[in-house]
Order: structure tokens, then sequence, then C-alpha cells
């Protein structure tokens, strides 16, 4: 039986990849929190959205939004993942 790999395995196959996001736990957490945020957004067709407690438009679209999602949920980098340097710098924290 094949092994299901969990978010956070998910997350560390991502970040191998990049200089953005750190393998950390915390850092994690955070990228889960905002990836949240940001398929909230792309749901309801906006480009405004809520990090704490602040109100941002994003550059990203919900093509783009899906693409990063779907790296994180198959642990498969692709090149959408660098857009999130957009949200990073827009939310000031370049830390994940």
């Amino acid at each position: 039986m094949a092994h299901h790999k969990s978010e956070y395995e998910n997350y560390i196959l991502v970040a191998e990849h990049t200089k953005m996001l750190r393998g950390t736990y915390p850092a994690f957490l955070k990228t889960k929190a905002l990836m949240s945020t940001l398929n909230s957004m792309a749901q309801k067709q906006s480009n405004t959205y809520t990090y704490n407690g602040e109100l941002y438009v994003s550059k990203l679209t919900s093509s783009e939004i899906s693409k990063i999602q779907s790296a994180f949920d198959y642990g498969t980098y692709n090149s959408s993942i660098e857009k999130l340097k957009y949200i990073f710098i827009d939310i000031g924290d370049r830390l994940f």
C-alpha cells in the first residue's frame, strides 16, 4: 500500500526547491494559513484578502493560486510557487 504523504511532507518537498520557503513546521503552519486565505479569495473570484487583520489586494490570479495550491497538495514544485513572493512583499513578511 502506498504511503499517503502528509500536508507537511508535501510542503517540505516543495520548499526544497525554493529559497522563499523554510522547511520548518512553524513556516509550514504560516504557509498553510496564508494558502487558506488565498484559496478563499480565489473561490470568491475576488482579488482582495485579509491577513492578520489587514486587507490586501493580490497580484495573483485565481488560476495562479490554484497552481500554487496544487504544488502543495501533491508535493510537486512548479514555477507558480515563486509568485508567492508578491504576497510576502504585500504582507511584509518574507520568513515563511
